[in-house]
């Protein structure tokens, strides 16, 4: 049976005073030939239904991966390699994986893509022993899963609390109502609504309709007239993709007017490109990442990036590489979870490529979050939204943000 961790605060106060690093706290070693690479493993849906998002945080890891051999000369004065292993979105492909990736020598991973996939990948994390970070799965829970599980991404509760935050106190709307998709990410879907209506009711506000589709369907013509009687000024959307801009369409094509919002899935072609010839009206969404952000270290990777892969960088790339360079600061000159943390602590205030970061105790993170709205160009004749920043937030400042500019 595995041994029970003891948080890291109170870690620390057993290492001052007896001197040693528990055994269930120890990295496995470097390869004894100092020439031999460090090993860090990316756990990638390579060939499952998410691997276009994991071929992109795919080139900005082997982005990061030369930064860091360039600009921080690797881990610990050694040379890092990225190794790629294949989870295929499935539970027996991830345990291969897993498996391949410590048969490689592999001493921390990057965790990817989706909830679901993440928290296959993060179950493992105590047993093996090996720092774990993910880019862009938002679920709280997997911060609390493992004292080696990192994230550099916001997570749910607190992308929700910025986008009500955002309702309540630049827009100072109060009522709003949900529609939760299970269809396709139903732990991810049903979090993003469980945290907003939680965010809501903190400020005050209330949440006057809840509809949960079944099997895979819009919504109904009684489920449409039900919500729009309890005359929400806000509906969020809690649905990724294709299924998202349908209910988009659906509630503006029944009516509805008032702001329609969503979370960080959002912020993606698929559900961008279903909008095209359809005015979405007044919208509002979480966001890892701006195109515009005129920060010289997302200057600079957006240069490297496009002379390496032929195309400007998104958020699954953006936020990969910023993963990868937050753990390489964290694994240097470290052989256990007690050294690692108090490295990763001493990120404070870091420009990277994707946001500001400040990593905070037991893998605690404020960041940027970003939200956004839609543009339309119309020049064509045919109405095509357009993604545009509305508002950058730090997490970390947003009760001083409750004020109406």
């Amino acid at each position: 049976m595995m041994k029970k961790l003891f948080p890291l605060p109170l870690l620390a106060l057993l290492l001052t005073v007896t001197g040693c690093i528990p055994a269930e706290l120890q990295f496995h070693p470097l390869p004894e030939n100092p020439a031999d690479p460090v090993v860090i493993a990316a756990l990638l849906p390579l060939t499952g239904s998410n691997k276009i998002y994991a071929e992109q945080m795919k080139e900005g890891l082997q982005a990061a991966e030369t930064v860091v051999n360039q600009r921080q000369r690797g881990i610990s004065g050694r040379r890092l390699q990225m190794a790629f292993f294949d989870t295929k979105g499935t539970a027996e492909g991830t345990a291969q994986a897993l498996q391949d990736a410590r048969s490689q020598g592999a001493i921390a991973v990057v965790a990817g893509y989706d909830t679901g996939e993440v928290a296959m990948i993060t179950a493992q994390a105590d047993r093996l022993q090996m720092p774990m970070i993910i880019p862009l799965a938002t679920s709280d829970y997997h911060s609390g899963s493992s004292p080696f599980v990192y994230r550099n991404c916001f997570s749910d509760t607190q992308q929700m609390e910025v986008l009500a935050s955002f309702l309540a106190f630049w827009r100072q709307k109060n009522t709003g109502a949900i529609v939760t998709d299970p269809a396709g990410d139903d732990e991810y879907t049903r979090g993003i609504s469980r945290n907003f209506t939680q965010s809501v009711t903190d400020l005050g506000g209330s949440i006057t309709c809840n509809m949960v589709l079944q099997n895979g369907q819009l919504l109904t013509e009684g489920q449409l007239r039900s919500l729009l009687m309890t005359e929400p000024q806000f509906i969020l959307i809690s649905a990724r993709g294709q299924r998202a801009a349908q209910l988009v369409r659906q509630l503006r094509e029944a009516g509805f007017y008032g702001i329609l919002c969503g979370p960080d899935s959002w912020d993606d072609d698929e559900f961008t490109n279903a909008l095209n010839g359809t005015d979405p009206g007044e919208c509002v969404f979480t966001a890892f990442f701006n195109p515009q952000n005129n920060s010289q270290e997302y200057t600079t990777f957006r240069q490297e990036f496009r002379r390496r892969f032929y195309h400007y960088p998104g958020a699954c790339e953006t936020q990969s590489y910023d993963a990868l360079i937050f753990l390489a600061i964290a694994l240097n000159n470290t052989d256990n979870l007690w050294d690692f943390d108090r490295n990763w602590r001493q990120i404070i205030n870091f420009q990277g490529a994707a946001a500001t970061y400040t990593m905070l105790r037991n893998g605690g993170l404020d960041r940027t979050v970003y939200l956004k709205s839609f543009g339309v160009d119309r020049s064509s004749g045919t109405p095509r939204p357009i993604p545009r920043l509305t508002k950058e937030l730090q997490y970390s400042k947003l009760r001083d943000y409750q004020v109406i500019e």
